[in-house]
């Protein structure tokens, strides 16, 4: 089966070649699908396949690349639009032969036609965090005084808000990054925020709402 998803990607690399549509900003009905994901060959030197790795991006403006890094090293890419619905993608849609796939997805698994990608971490956000800084209308009027996050490597966070008489309110479950991007889903909402991370510093400011919050990391 790796063999095959390896062959309908090479081929699909060396017919396609699209530029990107930097300008689509839609909204996402899947964001289970969003993110950074990849395979390794286990045993690149007694198998045929012709890769060491396979990376799929997959971003909300319907834009993807795929890299494959063959055995001597050098990288193939594929790149272009692609479309989803619940159980099927379709890659390369402004090309004259898009693929479709067949897929499953969980929050860091994907399973396409039958091969199951790892949803990959590319920066060291898993930790758990502890504000420093808190300021701006909106945390201040809510009596916040205290936020911490648990951002797991598997994609997994709790957050837990803190206010002055030492009420809580807890929040867990699944986040995704997108660009600068970090976006927490949970039961019957999400949260949204941008996010630069320095050292050991992750900074959050609300997208939407007045919110700046500084996070040093406790472990």
């Amino acid at each position: 089966m790796r063999r095959i998803l390896f062959v309908f990607f090479l081929v699909a690399i060396h017919s396609f070649g699209v530029s990107a549509n930097e300008n689509k900003e839609p909204s996402f009905d899947y964001p289970f699908l969003l993110g950074e994901w990849f395979i390794t060959n286990p045993a690149p030197e007694s198998t045929q396949d012709n890769f060491l790795t396979i990376r799929l991006s997959f971003a909300s403006n319907y834009y993807f690349t795929i890299d494959i890094q063959k055995k001597d090293y050098s990288v193939e890419r594929w790149e272009g639009l692609y479309n989803a619905s619940d159980d099927t993608i379709v890659l390369g849609l402004n090309t004259s032969t898009p693929q479709i796939y067949a897929y499953e997805t969980t929050h860091n698994r994907l399973n396409l036609n039958g091969i199951t990608f790892h949803k990959a971490l590319s920066k060291p956000l898993a930790g758990i965090w502890s504000s420093q800084v808190l300021s701006g209308e909106d945390i201040l009027a809510s009596n916040v005084q205290k936020l911490d996050l648990i951002l797991q490597p598997d994609f997994v966070f709790m957050f837990r808000a803190s206010g002055e008489q030492g009420q809580e309110s807890i929040k867990r479950g699944i986040y995704y990054i997108e660009n600068d991007h970090l976006v927490l889903l949970y039961e019957n909402g999400e949260t949204q925020s941008s996010y630069s991370l320095n050292d050991d510093t992750l900074t959050l400011s609300g997208t939407g709402t007045d919110m700046y919050a500084e996070l040093a990391r406790m472990r």
